[in-house]
């Protein structure tokens, strides 16, 4: 059975593609083919997007499901050009309302409801101010219970398409991404009240293969719809045979150094993460290929939130409206396992 790491790529595509890191890219299979692709479905423990890992506030729970289809028609002299599309789903095993749409704080629902009372009154609000904590009470009762607004994640749907040039120490991919749903739909639609959960995407992802075992590069990604504003993605990527030889692999192993950040693309005005550093991961993936053609790929990542993210759980709009401090987007520290079954072409 000669397998080159090409079949890596395909083992590790779905969960790269919906994560929004690169794909892996590597040498070209012996048996050339001008038309290929892969099939993958999988499960995570968690929901995650660009390095972040969401809590249960967000997702309202833990796992999701995903799948993947990836075609790719190399045209041309073979390994020159190739062109790539990926069509990604994925979608919470739990919940999808936002924060559970929570109740605003009794400190909230006092401020909202004296102000209207102040203008109704035309008394200033001073007067509210200097009540005693039993007026306040009673003013809070009288208003009720009041939601904050009610917000959603949707499943993510994702149409990847790019131009991919290769020679044998590099590579570099240039094309477009459009996402509904998922955490950039949320940003879009509820950070930035577009009213859609879009973004649209343009990159360019440079890969630097100095040996068969190490790849190095950065996706640069602007958003021209839904958020505008700059994404980086920079990985440092190991791949070796734990059980087999390059030429005939049973169990690989990948081990893969990664972070995001961002530049012009979140605003002060709104409850969302400061630019600069988002996230950190440590992945660790072992494809296994079953047969030829048939991959199983289990693999762990370790996730640390950057400056960004951790500002985003500091002025988190629910956490300040809600007055509860479970109400943060994005955990900390975040362990999250996957497993996926990929069918090459």
């Amino acid at each position: 059975m000669k397998l080159s790491y090409t079949l890596i790529a395909a083992a590790l595509l779905s969960t790269t593609a919906l994560a929004g890191t690169p794909a892996v890219a590597l040498e070209q299979a012996p048996e050339f083919k001008r038309l290929s692709g892969s099939l993958t479905g999988g499960y995570a423990t968690n929901y995650t997007g660009r390095g972040y890992v969401l809590t249960h506030s967000v997702a309202q729970g833990d796992s999701i499901g995903f799948a993947a289809l990836k075609t790719s028609y190399d045209f041309g002299r073979e390994g020159y050009w190739s062109f790539n599309s990926t069509i990604a789903y994925a979608a919470p095993c739990s919940g999808h309302t936002l924060y559970g749409n929570p109740d605003a704080g009794p400190n909230t629902v006092f401020m909202a409801a004296a102000s209207q009372l102040s203008q109704q009154m035309g008394v200033p609000m001073q007067y509210f101010m200097n009540m005693s904590a039993e007026e306040k009470a009673a003013i809070v009762a009288a208003a009720g219970p009041q939601k904050i607004k009610n917000c959603n994640i949707e499943n993510e749907f994702a149409l990847v398409h790019d131009f991919k040039y290769t020679q044998e120490k590099w590579n570099v991919a240039f094309g477009h991404k459009f996402v509904h749903g998922g955490l950039l739909g949320v940003m879009a639609k509820h950070y930035r009240d577009q009213g859609a959960s879009n973004v649209n995407e343009f990159f360019i992802a440079p890969e630097w293969t100095p040996a068969k075992w190490v790849s190095v590069g950065v996706t640069t990604s602007f958003s021209c719809q839904g958020i505008t504003g700059w994404w980086f993605e920079p990985y440092v990527r190991f791949k070796a045979p734990i059980v087999g030889t390059p030429e005939d692999i049973k169990v690989a192993g990948v081990l893969e150094f990664a972070m995001s950040a961002t530049a012009d693309y979140f605003d002060s005005r709104y409850f969302a993460c400061a630019n600069g550093t988002q996230a950190f991961w440590i992945k660790f993936s072992t494809p296994w290929f079953i047969k030829k053609n048939l991959i199983l790929t289990p693999g762990v990542s370790f996730n640390w939130l950057g400056k960004g993210g951790i500002k985003a759980n500091k002025q988190s709009e629910f956490r300040q409206y809600s007055e509860d401090d479970n109400n943060i987007p994005f955990k900390n520290f975040g362990v999250v396992g996957s497993v996926s079954l990929t069918y090459t072409f």
